[in-house]
């Protein structure tokens, strides 16, 4: 991956600041075929403890395919997810390597799980300086299974501040955050995923409606504070009309 200012350099193209990959120094891991590291990336402005404004970045890159031992058995595409923090000045550095094996985090690294297929960072404070509560991380896994359901997928949430297992919530259909529905095979959850700061968008294209839908998730559902009712938009109701299908493939 390439990271850019938006200034445009005497070519009169966007200024690099820095060139990544896993074996770059730094970086955790490797860079091995199918890894797919940078799939999926996200930033969001950071302002450090001590700094007068926002300068700084903090970037999420999904990594589906990296394969994830456990007890000596690799698990293909388990999937990862390595947060950056970009300084003012363009210094670089890894912040968490983030995976399902890492110390109290919920779930287990397995064979085709795609951690990190989507990834989506917010900010929810910009203006003051960031916290475990106002930095945040949702990660989505298509090819996670809910017990016997095959492919049902999953969101995870994260704070980009902290170890990653001290603040992680497991979204699905049907669990305390509020996604309404109920696991089904084959809904590959965590496919569409973005947030703003006062809400984590998530779509359900392959289920459970028949069309399709997209939910809007408080994210005081997953930081800890009163679990507000999820707005979900499907077709055929609240006057959206019954036509198409995969509604909530895409959500910008």
């Amino acid at each position: 991956m390439q990271i850019l200012k938006h200034d445009l350099n005497a070519n009169k193209v966007p200024t690099p600041v820095k060139s990544l990959h896993q074996d770059t120094d730094g970086i955790s891991g490797g860079s091995e075929a199918g890894d797919l590291f940078g799939k999926a990336l996200s930033m969001a402005s950071y302002r450090p403890a001590g700094a007068a404004t926002d300068g700084d970045s903090i970037i999420a890159v999904g990594s589906p395919g990296e394969g994830i031992e456990v007890e000596g058995v690799d698990k293909t595409a388990a999937g990862r997810v390595v947060t950056l923090r970009v300084t003012a000045g363009g210094a670089v550095s890894e912040l968490q390597d983030i995976q399902q094996e890492k110390t109290d985090v919920t779930g287990a690294a397995e064979a085709g799980d795609r951690f990190g297929e989507q990834v989506t960072v917010v900010n929810t404070s910009p203006r003051n300086v960031g916290s475990t509560t106002s930095m945040l991380l949702a990660v989505g896994i298509p090819g996670e299974n809910e017990g016997t359901v095959v492919d049902s997928g999953a969101v995870q949430t994260f704070s980009l501040l902290g170890a990653p297992g001290l603040t992680d919530r497991w979204i699905v259909p049907g669990a305390a955050p509020g996604l309404p529905g109920v696991p089904g095979a084959n809904q590959l959850l965590g496919t569409s995923i973005t947030a703003t700061a006062t809400h984590l968008y998530i779509g359900t294209p392959n289920g459970p409606g028949a069309r399709g839908a997209a939910h809007l998730m408080p994210w005081s559902n997953v930081t800890g504070g009163a679990v507000a009712p999820v707005t979900s938009y499907e077709p055929g109701k609240d006057g959206l009309p019954a036509v198409g299908k995969a509604f909530g493939a895409a959500i910008q």
